[in-house]
């Protein structure tokens, strides 16, 4: 053990300029003649992506490039790069990672909305106002939408913030747009009618249709997320008639989610083409779906509501526990909605009962 200029440290065994204290991890070099300490991160970073970091700054002062300086330079784009190498290093599971690679979303959200608009600036540079600014832009696209934005934008500056680039998150400050749980259960003539509208586009489309009709029938018929788990099953997660997924929205503690295909489904991906990497091959059938809706006189109903349409219908006849593992949800809270679901049809159904009942009692 050592003594440093500000704390005990340690060296590390294979970067000899990399120390390590009890917070930080720090490295030493000297430019210009000058003995000088560079923070690379807290202590709670992956030793290997400390040790990339230390030879990055190593290599940037035998160039004659002092660290410290360029530190001062570094954008937000650079942070978010930062970040997203992070995550591929560390191999920890998360939303913007899925099977080794940063999730396609992610980084056509940040080229979209944040590159180049506020990322090409200064970390230290940003206050609260440009990134409210962006979010108020944002919101006029999607109000949510939005605040996923914003939540992006926090977690590179807190990253950023653990490897010493910046001080504090000015992210954190910025007033984000109320979210609602959604609560949009279909009735059985609106589920009737958008199978009718699909049969009727099927019967004269193209196969590129052909393809997004058939991702639109899997999520009204298995409850699976639409991106997530139909858009993105493989044909190596099909075992059986069931899909067996290993990177999922709920995995937390390394199970697999397994989403059961009932006769109905099994036949729709037995109709596809085994060549594709994906079962469906081809990508979220945003404007199909739009057509659809609208034809079925529902335009406010997402993609995601068929999810939602599934797990009611099955708390029609399952119990609530199953539900849950049907749904793939972490808590069995996620399931209550169901539940609630349920409740509001039964008492439309009742008062329909009443207001018959009401309607034969006034005829005499």
């Amino acid at each position: 053990m050592e003594v440093g200029s500000m704390a005990r440290y340690r060296r590390d065994t294979k970067v000899n300029n990399l120390l390590i204290t009890k917070k930080t991890y720090r490295v030493i070099y000297r430019i210009n003649g000058k003995k000088r300490e560079a923070t690379i991160g807290s202590i709670d970073i992956p030793i290997n992506v400390a040790r990339n970091k230390a030879q990055q700054i190593l290599g940037d002062v035998a160039q004659g490039i002092d660290p410290l300086e360029k530190k001062k330079a570094e954008t937000l784009n650079q942070a978010f790069e930062y970040k997203l190498q992070d995550l591929l290093d560390s191999k920890r599971k998360c939303v913007y990672v899925k099977d080794g690679k940063i999730v396609g979303d992610t980084r056509a959200s940040w080229t979209r909305d944040v590159a180049s608009s506020i990322g090409n600036m200064k970390l230290e540079d940003i206050e609260t106002g440009d990134i409210t600014r962006l979010h108020i832009k944002v919101s006029k696209r999607g109000k949510y939408q939005a605040n996923r934005v914003v939540g992006l934008i926090s977690s590179v500056f807190e990253h950023a913030i653990r490897l010493s680039l910046v001080q504090y998150n000015p992210a954190k400050y910025v007033k984000k747009n109320p979210e609602f749980e959604r609560n949009r259960p279909l009735t059985d003539v609106e589920f009737a009618e958008i199978n009718k509208q699909l049969n009727i586009i099927e019967a004269r489309s193209n196969p590129k249709n052909i393809k997004a009709i058939k991702y639109i029938r899997l999520c009204m018929l298995t409850g699976g997320r639409c991106k997530s788990e139909i858009g993105s099953a493989k044909w190596s997660d099909l075992d059986g008639n069931k899909l067996i997924l290993q990177n999922h929205k709920t995995d937390y503690q390394g199970k697999p989610r397994v989403i059961h295909l009932n006769n109905q489904a099994m036949a729709i991906i037995n109709s596809c083409d085994r060549n594709n990497e994906t079962i469906l091959g081809v990508k979220y059938p945003w404007h199909m779906w739009n057509k659809i809706r609208k034809a079925a006189g529902c335009p406010d109903v997402t993609l995601h509501d068929l999810r939602h349409n599934y797990g009611t219908m099955a708390g029609e006849t399952m119990k609530l526990e199953d539900v849950k593992e049907l749904m793939g949800h972490k808590t069995i809270r996620a399931t209550e909605r169901y539940r609630k679901q349920r409740e509001h049809i039964a008492k439309e159904n009742m008062q329909k009962v009443g207001n018959y009942m009401q309607k034969i009692m006034m005829s005499n």
